[in-house]
């Protein structure tokens, strides 16, 4: 049972720090990124944080709201995952990595957002705690009996609207992450299932 627990501890360590390098590349892309990336970016640009430290913010704020709402859906992944990906990209954030060519950016952030959905498909196949997002969209779906694709694609797009305004970038990866990520994820979902059991 305890070998279990480590195991499942370690998925989540290593799917986290795999979405924050997919996270990092798409920052350094600079062609837009995944709605939540976004909404990061714009609380980080106003509060004068880091990107790493954005995500934490809202991570701690969701997931009080999860737990008010139903708290079965958090366990230790939900609070380690946030953290890994904060701590990775913060050490990322140190390198610089630029394009000036829009069509190297547009294949950075593809790369990213691969990276990315195969780090949540990591994360989730761990079953130690939904993030703090999935979290959400699930107490949302559990609470409204509403569809959990057209919840996520509803806060998708929310989130990248109000990062927008916020002064986060939107472009072409932001419109890639919204229409494909949910795909992409089931995918290696789908694929690792068999690998990870």
């Amino acid at each position: 049972m305890k070998n279990k627990q480590v195991n499942k501890g370690i998925r989540v360590v290593i799917g986290s720090m795999i979405m924050g390098i997919g996270i990092s590349l798409t920052i350094w892309a600079n062609v837009g990124s995944d709605p939540l990336t976004i909404f990061w970016i714009g609380i980080a640009q106003n509060l004068s944080i880091s990107v790493g430290f954005a995500n934490l913010l809202v991570s701690a704020v969701i997931l009080c709201v999860v737990f008010l709402l139903d708290k079965k859906q958090i366990h230790i992944g939900s609070l380690l995952n946030p953290i890994v990906i904060a701590l990775t990209t913060e050490v990322l954030a140190m390198f610089i990595i630029s394009f000036d060519n829009y069509v190297a950016r547009s294949i950075l952030c593809l790369v990213g957002l691969i990276i990315l959905a195969f780090g949540i498909a990591l994360y989730a196949l761990a079953d130690y705690g939904k993030g703090a997002y999935e979290a959400l969209v699930f107490c949302l779906n559990k609470k409204s009996g509403i569809n959990i694709g057209i919840i996520r694609t509803t806060c998708d797009i929310l989130f990248a609207i109000i990062g927008m305004l916020l002064g986060g970038p939107i472009a072409f990866g932001t419109i890639l992450a919204i229409l494909c990520m949910g795909s992409a994820i089931s995918f290696f979902v789908n694929k690792m299932k068999v690998i990870v059991g």
